[in-house]
């Protein structure tokens, strides 16, 4: 066996040799197997039926599948019954369901919902409203310096007032496996539910519910091999058999009159309206193959994990963050010197997708002290050539981004011009003369330099703009009739896109810059073809800020 050799299984890959596409964010959302793909287009082109209502032959035979794949699900994670599985639009919407049906009848004033300080937000603002709507009190278990759970402290903090804990099996912005098999023996000893979320661990990990003991275990379809739009909840039976309904309607009503209804039983009782059946179907293909090929899947992850932390801890500067001795084949790091949005915006130009930012776990960067991370994460479908591809990359990335000195450009390289240079200013004609994205951000952080910066004092919510991936704050004010500009940003790329609006903003009056065409501006430097969508949603959003305070002059 070699590292690349499921590969083969996923079609997204097969156009790589073309567009040289690294794809480094499985964390986010993997790849779709290609019989993922087949089952999910057959169920609509052949066979698009509902489930547990049509009498028709058709009918019968999808929901006979669709009732197959719970019953998948029930041996994947080693449930009791298949009763216990119940399908969600994903992992998030499980633990909403958990948390209104529980508020509903067994938390209590003054109960405790434990959770950790590495949680995603959804398994953070469910029980955060939860928390403030019944009078519970929100406990977080804390972490040391390099984000890995104190669980001394955090196995203290599960006590008789405790009603629910609810911790990530692995996280999503780290990696880490957390102990969740100690959290969950001091819970039971404390009569507490538990409540894994299972989403980062379930295509890594092979998971047993009964050997855990949990009382509930959630994860979404899209993070493993399979379709967006399903998820499972897998809860205890005679819990499920005491929660009310989440959601009512048709499918978990057994009778119904004007006086009164019965619902269904578990898992029915939780699955009002018609189900995503192609998404059932579709998470039972990519459970199997995660089965039959979990040996192989173990190994290459493993692999690969040990090549990226050891090449990562190689660069000087580089710190990384999580359990780096338990965890997934993730990497999550931070650059001495560099903003994580600016080596995202460097590595997307190189055709190399990762994630930047706080990895929609913003409570945990603020424990550490950081805006972001750049987070690394694998999969079984990538190659240690792969690896190996993202680290030199990384590193020039790295130089370009610590020392923005432009090197001398070749005559023959410089772009020939379509527009008059007399009519530009000076940064503007500099960008404009810059060869590829790596002159072009040298120019741009050179720029940067020069910014009329905002003070830190009114860099405030009212300053701020939103719609950017990195924070910016802008100050708008006229002096004589003509606008003075001032902003900041942490990341140097954002600083210099300001300074090239600024350049043509400032000293000019209001109505000028009414009739300003910031798109035909970008598309005239060769800014355009560099700014990914959420770049040019963040430069249109500064642009609307200061068109708006133009127009209210």
């Amino acid at each position: 066996m070699t590292v690349t050799s499921l590969r083969q299984y996923f079609p997204a890959f097969s156009k790589t040799v073309a567009d040289n596409w690294l794809y480094l964010d499985s964390a986010a959302t993997s790849q779709k197997l290609q019989s993922v793909i087949t089952i999910t287009e057959d169920y609509y082109q052949n066979r698009s039926v509902n489930v547990h209502r049509s009498s028709h032959s058709k009918a019968a035979q999808v929901t006979a599948d669709f009732e197959q794949a719970r019953a998948d699900i029930q041996s994947f994670i080693g449930a009791a019954s298949a009763k216990e599985i119940v399908w969600t639009k994903g992992a998030t919407e499980s633990i909403n369901l958990v948390a209104q049906c529980l508020a509903k009848q067994y938390f209590k004033a003054g109960d405790e919902i434990l959770i950790s300080a590495l949680e995603h937000h959804a398994n953070i603002v469910p029980w955060q409203q939860i928390a403030q709507n019944h009078n519970l009190l929100l406990k977080i278990m804390p972490i040391d310096e390099c984000a890995v759970i104190q669980l001394d402290k955090a196995l203290e903090m599960i006590t008789a007032n405790t009603a629910l804990v609810a911790l990530s099996h692995v996280s999503n912005a780290l990696g880490n496996i957390n102990p969740i098999v100690e959290v969950i023996n001091k819970a039971k000893e404390m009569h507490a539910l538990t409540l894994i979320d299972g989403t980062q661990a379930v295509s890594h990990l092979k998971v047993d519910v009964q050997q855990l003991d949990c009382d509930f275990y959630v994860f979404s379809g899209h993070k493993m091999f399979g379709p967006t739009g399903i998820g499972v909840l897998y809860g205890k039976l005679h819990l499920l058999h005491i929660m009310p309904p989440y959601q009512l309607g048709g499918e978990m009503i057994k009778s119904v009159s004007f006086k009164q209804s019965v619902f269904q039983e578990p898992p029915l009782k939780f699955e009002a309206g018609t189900p995503n059946v192609a998404g059932v179907l579709g998470l039972a293909k990519a459970v199997s193959f995660i089965e039959h090929h979990r040996a192989s899947i173990i190994e290459i992850e493993q692999q690969l994990g040990k090549e990226l932390q050891n090449s990562l801890q190689a660069i000087p500067g580089i710190k990384l963050w999580g359990d780096q001795a338990s965890s997934i084949c993730l990497r999550s790091f931070s650059v001495e010197g560099v903003v994580p949005y600016d080596l995202g915006i460097l590595l997307d130009e190189r055709n190399i997708a990762i994630r930047v930012g706080h990895h929609c776990a913003m409570p945990l960067m603020q424990a550490l002290g950081i805006d972001g991370t750049i987070r690394v994460s694998l999969s079984c479908y990538n190659s240690k050539q792969e690896v190996q591809r993202f680290i030199s990359a990384l590193q020039e990335c790295i130089v370009l981004l610590r020392d923005p000195q432009p090197s001398p450009n070749n005559p023959k390289d410089v772009l020939q011009l379509s527009v008059n240079k007399a009519q530009l200013q000076p940064l503007a004609l500099k960008i404009c003369e810059a060869k590829g994205w790596d002159q072009t951000t040298r120019q741009l952080m050179l720029a940067g330099k020069d910014l009329v910066k905002l003070q830190e004092q009114y860099k405030t919510a009212e300053n701020e703009v939103l719609g950017c991936d990195s924070q910016v704050w802008i100050s708008c004010r006229l002096n004589e009739d003509k606008l003075c500009l001032s902003g900041d940003s942490p990341s140097k790329i954002v600083r210099g896109l300001l300074a090239v609006i600024f350049e043509v903003f400032q000293g000019q009056a209001p109505h000028q810059i009414l009739t300003f065409d910031l798109a035909l501006y970008l598309q005239t430097l060769g800014l355009a073809k560099h700014l990914s969508q959420s770049r040019g949603n963040g430069l249109t959003a500064v642009f609307k800020t200061i068109v708006k305070y133009c127009e209210e002059c």
